[in-house]
C-alpha cells in the first residue's frame, strides 16, 4: 500500500524541510526549470511543426515538379500531334492534287478518245475524220473557190441541219449541213465532179453519202464533243 507521504510532489516535500527563504528560492528555481522544460518542449513542436511544413513544402514542390513535366510532355504530344496533322494535311493535298491531276488526265484522254474531229486541209482540198487518234474516213472536199473564202480555225458545230436552203444562193439545197460559223457549213452537194478542187462559195462540201455519215457522226458524239479544224 502507498503511503500519503509518498505521493506527494517531492518538491513539496522539500520545501516542508526547509526554512522560508529557501523555499522562496526554491520555488523560483522550480519556476523557473518549469519555464525552460516547457520551453524547450515548444521549441521541440515548433521545430516538428516546421520539419512538417519543411516536408509538405517538398511534397508540394514535387508535386508541382511532376505536374509540370506531365505538362510539357502533354504540350510536346500537342506539338508532334499537330505537326502529325500538318504532315497528313500536306500529304493528302499532295495526294488529292496528283489525284485530280491524274482524274483530268484520263478524263481528256477519254474526251480525246471520243472526240470526233473534222480535219480539212485546204491545200489538199481533203476532210479526214478522225475518233481520238482513230482515222475513220478520209474524203475529197470543195472549199472557196477564187474570190471567196473559207474561215481556217477550230470551230464546234453550231446547229446540224437535215436540209437547208440557201438563200444567198438560188436556194440552192444543202442536205446534211452542219454549220461551224455564222453562214459557213459542211453540207452534201451535187457537183461530185468538182470534189478535190476548189468550187464553193466558202461552204465545205461533201459528196451527199458523205455529208450523211458526217452528220450522223456528230448527232451521236455531240456538238461538244466535235471538233472541226481548218488549215491551209
Amino acid at each position: 500500500m502507498i503511503l500519503a507521504s509518498e505521493e506527494q510532489n517531492p518538491f513539496i516535500v522539500l520545501l516542508e524541510n526547509i526554512d522560508s527563504e529557501d523555499q522562496e528560492r526554491l520555488t523560483d528555481l522550480y519556476a523557473v526549470k518549469l519555464k525552460r522544460k516547457k520551453a524547450e518542449a515548444e521549441r521541440q513542436r515548433i521545430q516538428a511543426e516546421k520539419e512538417n511544413i519543411q516536408r509538405e513544402k517538398e511534397r508540394i514542390q514535387a508535386e508541382q515538379q511532376r505536374l509540370a513535366e506531365a505538362k510539357r510532355e502533354a504540350e510536346q504530344r500537342i506539338k508532334e500531334e499537330k505537326a502529325e496533322r500538318e504532315r497528313l494535311a500536306a500529304e493528302k493535298k499532295k495526294y488529292d492534287a496528283l489525284l485530280k491531276a491524274e482524274e483530268e488526265k484520263i478524263a481528256e484522254e477519254k474526251r480525246k478518245n471520243r472526240q470526233l474531229t473534222a480535219h480539212i486541209d485546204l491545200s489538199k482540198q481533203q476532210m479526214q475524220v478522225f475518233k481520238g487518234d482513230n482515222l475513220l474516213y478520209k474524203w475529197r472536199v470543195s472549199t472557196a473557190r477564187r474570190g471567196y473564202v473559207t474561215p481556217v480555225g477550230s470551230y464546234q458545230p453550231q446547229f446540224l441541219e437535215k436540209m437547208h436552203y440557201s438563200r444567198r444562193y438560188h436556194n440552192s439545197p444543202m442536205p446534211h449541213s452542219v454549220f461551224f460559223k455564222g453562214n459557213f457549213a459542211i453540207h452534201g452537194t451535187n457537183s461530185i465532179r468538182r470534189l478535190g478542187r476548189r468550187a464553193s462559195h466558202g461552204c465545205v462540201r461533201l459528196h451527199p453519202k458523205n455529208a450523211k455519215k458526217l452528220y450522223s457522226l456528230i448527232q451521236q458524239h455531240g456538238k461538244k464533243n466535235t471538233l472541226i479544224k481548218i488549215i491551209y
